[in-house]
Formats: structure tokens, C-alpha cells, sequence
């Protein structure tokens, strides 16, 4: 009977060995470790570029490299040992033919899985949150229009931008919590928040040139003036969680 079982398991193993997918590879891929004196543009000195013809990061963390490859935000990513944060690497991968988005972002996590000996997994966890809701006045802000998005001004934060969007601007603009959008609002809207008022009010808090934490909380400010509020919360968010990670050897 025991020997049945195995038999059966076996063949079962087999199966699903022949029928599961293998993982999609890039053609070429290089990791180095960066130079940290290059001027990069992009988030706070580091940049991803990930186009048909393959990806290309430059001054990356694993924790950066991770947020791009499955596509989530910086807080929803915990574990892993403290150098995921600090070590930082120039990526150029390049698959055999031209690739789709999601295509490239299946090869990233194979390729950082390889390299890096990454290991994930996800968890769901109820976290402190900002709400962003509507204040007691109502909304005093108008649904997009072509007209009105037909001509963006540089000196106006959210032209035809939904509240999602938002939420994840304040997110990842220096909140130290989560941003979520309970609105209830569907669609774009053009806000118009004035960024050389916001700006001057945050480099008066500052005494001089404001950080990102003064800018923050001017924009909350004039947030109210258009309607809209930061409530303090708390709600389910879905992690990475990351179960082991090494540095990857030279190429």
C-alpha cells in the first residue's frame, strides 16, 4: 500500500513537472554593483527603465529592484537582511525578442530570484494608515474635462489625476504611513494645488529650504482648501515579505 502511495506521488510530481511553465529568463543580464558618485535623475538618485527592448536600473537596492518588479510600493515591502536598503546596483537585461511590461517584470523576479537567491512570500496585515477622505465642506474641486487637461501648468499639482493617484503621490511624497483613497470619488479630477504656495509655506515651517517632511505636510495643508483631508486609520495591506536575500556574485 506505502509503495502504491509513493508510486502515485511520483507520477503526480511528474506531471505537474512536465505541464508547469518554466520561469521566463532574460537573454542577457549583468548586475554590478553601482558607482555612487554618477549622477543618476530619478527616484532619490536611483532610476529604472524598463522598456520592450529589456530593463536597465541604475543605482538601485534589492528593496528598489523589488518595488519594480512586482510592481508595489516601498511600505509594502518588510524582512530581509538591513543591506537590501543600503547595497546598490546598475542592472542591464535584455531579453531574446521584444517582451511585454509584465512579460520583463516575470523576468526581473526570476532574474533578481537567481542572482540575488531571493525568496518571497505575502502576507496580509492590518497597518497604521492615512485615510484620505472628503472634509465637512465637500469636494471643492471639478471632474477633468479635455478642455481643462488640454493645457497642464507646470506651478499646479493633480491636473486630471484620480484619487488613487493621489493617494499614492502623498504615499510616496514623505508620509510616514500608507495613503489610502476613501474618497469614494471615481474618475479624474483637476485639483490644482498651487506647488509655489505649497512650496513657500514649507520653506517658511523650514526656516529656509524645506525637506521633503515640510513639503509634505504643506501640501496636506492646502489640501483642506480644495476639500480634502488625511484621517488617521487603520487597514488590511497586503506585504512582500521577504524570507532570504544574498548579494550576488560578480559576473
Amino acid at each position: 500500500m506505502k509503495l502504491k502511495i509513493e508510486r502515485a506521488a511520483l507520477a503526480i510530481a511528474i506531471v505537474v513537472g512536465l505541464t508547469a511553465a518554466p520561469a521566463a529568463q532574460f537573454d542577457v543580464a549583468s548586475i554590478k554593483p553601482a558607482n555612487p558618485s554618477a549622477p543618476i535623475p530619478g527616484r532619490m538618485g536611483s532610476h529604472a527603465n524598463i522598456s520592450p527592448g529589456g530593463v536597465r536600473c541604475r543605482n538601485e537596492s534589492l528593496k528598489e529592484l523589488v518595488e519594480d518588479a512586482w510592481s508595489i510600493e516601498n511600505y509594502q515591502i518588510t524582512g530581509g537582511p538591513g543591506w537590501i536598503s543600503s547595497a546598490r546596483f546598475d542592472i542591464d537585461a535584455k531579453p531574446s525578442g521584444a517582451a511585454t511590461r509584465e512579460q520583463l517584470l516575470q523576468m526581473l523576479q526570476a532574474l533578481l530570484a537567481d542572482r540575488f537567491k531571493l525568496a518571497v512570500h505575502r502576507e496580509t496585515k492590518e497597518l497604521p494608515v492615512y485615510a484620505l477622505v472628503i472634509g465637512k465642506g465637500g469636494a471643492k474641486f471639478n471632474r477633468s474635462t479635455a478642455a481643462t487637461t488640454a493645457k497642464p501648468s507646470m506651478n499646479r499639482l493633480g491636473r486630471n489625476v484620480s484619487m488613487a493617484w493621489f493617494a499614492k503621490y502623498l504615499t510616496r511624497f514623505g508620509s510616514d504611513r500608507p495613503v489610502i483613497d476613501k474618497t469614494g470619488l471615481a474618475g479624474n479630477y483637476d485639483l490644482n494645488l498651487d506647488i509655489e504656495a505649497i512650496a513657500s509655506a514649507a520653506a517658511g515651517a523650514a526656516g529656509g529650504a524645506p525637506g521633503i517632511g515640510n513639503m509634505f505636510q504643506a501640501t496636506v495643508d492646502a489640501m483642506q482648501d480644495i476639500g480634502l483631508k488625511l484621517t488617521p486609520s487603520k487597514a488590511p495591506v497586503e506585504l512582500l515579505v521577504i524570507d532570504h536575500a544574498e548579494r550576488p556574485s560578480a559576473n
